[in-house]
């Protein structure tokens, strides 16, 4: 068994997939919590959310989504601070015409989640989420030669 950082960064991770009630989710936040998104294919800019507006985005993503998974490659713990690697898969629920998807589309990430803690509660978490192109099925993208070495920058810093 882990530390207790480590064990909460782990239930933390399965209350969100789980897509259960936000309070299952908003449990593990302290009041002050700052979640830095850095730019990636779905918020190009990034973005900087604070509790409340975790509470929305979390909403909007039970509605948006059908199911999620976290696949955990590594966790890393120094202190407060707790390293997760892992891979997100989520299916949509409903279509998304910006991106010219429909419901039913396994989306991926790669993801580098960043959590601080405090107290017991996380006070900063900070992701690079790392998407492939939406229409590649992972099979293929796993197949690809350009996952170790891409002719384009911008392909693999998604």
């Amino acid at each position: 068994m882990g530390s207790p950082n480590v064990v909460l960064a782990e239930e933390y991770l399965r209350a969100v997939e789980s897509m259960g009630p936000p309070e299952d989710v908003a449990r593990f936040f302290a009041a002050d919590i700052e979640f830095h998104e850095f730019p990636n294919r779905i918020a190009p800019h990034g973005r900087v959310r604070r509790r409340p507006d975790l509470q929305a985005a979390y909403g909007q993503a039970q509605k948006l989504l059908r199911s999620q998974r976290y696949a955990v490659r590594r966790i890393v713990e120094n202190g407060d601070d707790v390293a997760v690697e892992l891979e997100w898969t989520g299916v949509l629920a409903v279509p998304v015409a910006a991106m010219n998807l429909e419901a039913g589309h396994e989306m991926k990430a790669f993801v580098a989640m960043f959590l601080t803690f405090r107290d017991g509660k996380i006070v900063s978490q900070r992701n690079y989420d790392c998407y492939p192109p939406f229409e590649a099925r992972a099979e293929e993208l796993m197949r690809s030669p350009s996952v170790s070495s891409s002719s384009s920058q911008g392909e693999r810093n998604g």
